[in-house]
């Protein structure tokens, strides 16, 4: 296994076929029309994501998680949240001169629940955000899932519960920090995010042997054990 940073400015085979991969993914669990909020609505589309894609040994497509930076269009959170709330918080990170990115799409194939391979795309797509020029990420989940991405890092505004539009009657959190923040938020994270740091510093691929030891600085045993929720926006 090995993960892949997928850039929009080339014309990537895998990059064409990760949507459809995703909305897969989503359609098996319901959710069939996740993916357009970042994937083809124009106004996310507008600055074109970055995806980090999930391979198997056999090259195939198991799992992955978009990155929007936030220059000229929206964030997907800002669209199906639509909430005035994260909008200000937002605004005011942009007015700081901050600059912005969401990381969201989190997907894994079925054949790959319970492998902890979630949980990983989280912490590298932080770590890839920050490469990607951002300073401060964020982004939003369903109250089930909140517990497993603050594994990640991440903290969310539990006292300020928001409705999903895609999910009429879920309650969403959203989180906006400092990207060194959740990098530095407990020893486990800025270990395992030094070592992926390192290597994609080499080149936009974490390989089979870093992933497995980012995942043993995180407690995790990579591919074994219960995982992050496949859904997560």
């Amino acid at each position: 296994m090995h993960i892949r940073l997928l850039d929009a400015r080339f014309d990537d085979p895998a990059r064409r076929a990760y949507p459809d991969a995703q909305q897969r993914a989503y359609s098996r669990l319901g959710h069939g029309a996740m993916t357009r909020y970042g994937s083809t609505d124009a106004r996310t589309t507008l600055d074109p994501p970055s995806c980090l894609a999930a391979f198997d040994d056999e090259g195939g497509l198991v799992g992955g998680i978009r990155i929007h930076r936030r220059v000229a269009g929206r964030l997907p959170s800002e669209i199906h949240l639509a909430s005035e709330e994260f909008d200000r918080a937002l605004a005011d990170e942009l007015t700081a001169g901050e600059s912005v990115a969401e990381v969201c799409g989190l997907w894994v194939e079925s054949d790959w629940s319970g492998r902890h391979l979630a949980a990983l795309l989280v912490v590298v797509a932080t770590v890839t955000a920050q490469k990607l020029g951002a300073t401060v990420v964020c982004g939003s989940c369903a109250a089930e899932r909140v517990r497993a991405y603050e594994w990640c890092g991440y903290r969310f505004g539990l006292d300020h519960p928001l409705s999903d539009r895609p999910f009429p009657g879920v309650t969403s959190y959203y989180s906006i920090d400092k990207a060194e923040n959740v990098r530095r938020r407990e020893e486990r994270l800025t270990e395992a995010m030094t070592l992926l740091d390192r290597a994609l510093d080499r080149a936009p691929c974490i390989s089979d042997d870093v992933a497995r030891a980012a995942s043993d600085r995180l407690g995790l045993r990579l591919f074994a054990g219960p995982q992050l929720s496949a859904t997560a926006r």
